[in-house]
């Protein structure tokens, strides 16, 4: 029977006649969620183990021998592949020298400590198997990377071609980078992969904010596969975890005609933050460096999550109450005054987390991204204020009207809001864009447009319900 115990995948067999002390072994195991097979004699564990070798057996030592078999004869024994430990009590630790010449994990004697002793044993075997699977997928590594060299070495279009992807990747990452400081890592990495012609396709998954569920961005492009939201059913707290990354390439592998690539990429957690699949049809990318690709990427998403980390308007942010006074301020300068102000209203995104009240909206998750993101968009001298949760006003030298406009209409319209819906896929059709618009420069101004603000958003919504109550009633004197 396999259970997974700490990632790794275990098989244990128990061989020995004495039920009682076979069922305390058992009871030690099933402690710690591990089944074990039990066999009774060493003719039926041999022709078991033929099927299927066990990851660790716990052999009785009075099941050394059974008429001409003898547990040393074991071809598993003999060559070193079998992993067993031997179990003795006190009647029976003089049958211990029956297994002298021979290699157990460890000796497990039935005392107090049994429990301890077993587990002991199941870790130490565990890691034993992590081990040997990293060494294995070392040595494979190491493989491609020789007979990669050994092609580099042998021939010099190859050193070239190398060479060429590798500009590829810098020029292609220092784009992305660029872009970046206009818009969300996501939406430059699918624009950048978008114009990429030696792929057919790709597509991304990421985390969404509970981290339980993995994500895709709902965006239209002739080469990007928008990827259904996978439940993972627990939560992933430092990136995705494997088992989200098996089912995401599940996924990938149903959704492609050609089986993709995965890239992982970290930007600082034990797992990676989001894997991109990429599928290309040209026998020339089979010698594409994915692994520098993959790593590239990595430290791109890293220096921009590093540059948004830092403070970078600390300096510009107003108080609602300097705010105000500043609006009042600027209406007796008239138009003498040097900066000019716009409100980005958020109540129509405040509207549906209201209406969404089963579907959790992560506010402090939302606000915060939202203004990381924001940071080294706007210049220096623009100042800003959080109006509650209503609104943001900017204070823009009238200099740089122009340019940061199109900066916040180019910010709002790509950021990903529906992200920060526990589930996101109830709420792709409404309408939660943030409306950005001039603001004449005076505190009561603001607070008469505020109010109908809020009034208009209050008869919409009420108009609405409204017109369902009608709908329903019609259809009940139907």
């Amino acid at each position: 029977m396999q259970t997974t115990t700490q990632g790794i995948e275990l098989s244990v067999a128990i061989l020995m006649d004495d039920l009682a002390s076979a069922k305390e072994i058992a009871s030690a195991l099933r402690l710690n969620n591990i089944l074990a097979h039990h066999y009774q004699s060493l003719d039926e564990f041999w022709v078991a183990s033929k099927i299927q070798m066990p990851d660790l057996v716990i052999v009785d030592v009075t099941k050394m021998s059974q008429g001409t078999i003898q547990f040393k004869s074991h071809p598993h024994v003999q060559d070193g592949t079998l992993a067993y430990a031997f179990y003795s009590k006190e009647t029976t630790k003089i049958l211990l020298q029956s297994t002298m010449g021979l290699n157990p994990v460890a000796y497990i004697h039935n005392d107090a400590s049994l429990n301890a002793q077993i587990m002991s044993v199941v870790k130490k075997r565990q890691e034993e198997i992590r081990l040997r699977q990293q060494l294995a997928e070392m040595e494979q590594r190491i493989g491609r990377l020789q007979s990669r060299s050994q092609r580099l070495i042998s021939d010099r279009s190859s050193a070239e071609e190398f060479r060429a992807h590798f500009d590829f990747i810098r020029n292609f990452c220092t784009e992305l980078e660029s872009d970046n400081s206009r818009q969300d890592f996501v939406i430059s990495l699918i624009s950048k992969l978008e114009s990429w012609e030696a792929i057919d396709g790709y597509g991304v998954y990421e985390l969404n904010q509970s981290g339980q569920k993995l994500v895709s961005p709902e965006i239209t492009r002739k080469k990007y596969h928008p990827f259904p939201s996978l439940w993972l059913g627990q939560t992933n707290t430092s990136g995705i975890e494997a088992f989200a990354q098996d089912m995401a390439t599940q996924v990938a592998n149903d959704l492609f005609e050609l089986e993709p690539v995965m890239l992982k990429i970290h930007a600082g957690s034990t797992h990676p933050e989001m894997v991109l699949f990429i599928s290309f049809r040209e026998e020339r990318m089979m010698n594409f460096p994915w692994d520098v690709l993959e790593s590239t990427l990595s430290s791109s998403l890293r220096r921009m999550k590093l540059f948004q980390q830092l403070p970078h308007y600390s300096n510009q942010f107003l108080p609602m109450w300097e705010a105000l006074d500043n609006m009042d301020k600027m209406q007796r300068a008239g138009t003498e005054a040097d900066s000019r102000i716009i409100c980005l209203s958020l109540i129509p995104l405040i509207d549906v987390a209201k209406k969404r009240t089963q579907n959790k909206f992560y506010w402090a998750a939302f606000f915060n991204d939202f203004f990381l993101q924001l940071a080294g968009r706007l210049q220096k001298s623009t100042k800003l204020s959080l109006m509650g949760p209503w609104h943001v006003l900017f204070f823009i030298p009238r200099e740089n009207l122009e340019l940061e406009t199109q900066m916040l209409q180019s910010f709002i319209r790509q950021f990903g809001y529906w992200k920060f819906f526990e589930d996101n896929t109830q709420i792709l059709s409404e309408d939660m864009m943030p409306v950005l618009k001039h603001l004449p420069a005076s505190s009561a101004h603001y607070f008469r447009i505020f109010e109908k603000e809020l009034d208009d958003h209050s008869m919409a919504a009420e108009s609405k319900r409204l017109m369902v109550t009608n709908r329903e009633g019609r259809k009940l004197s139907v």
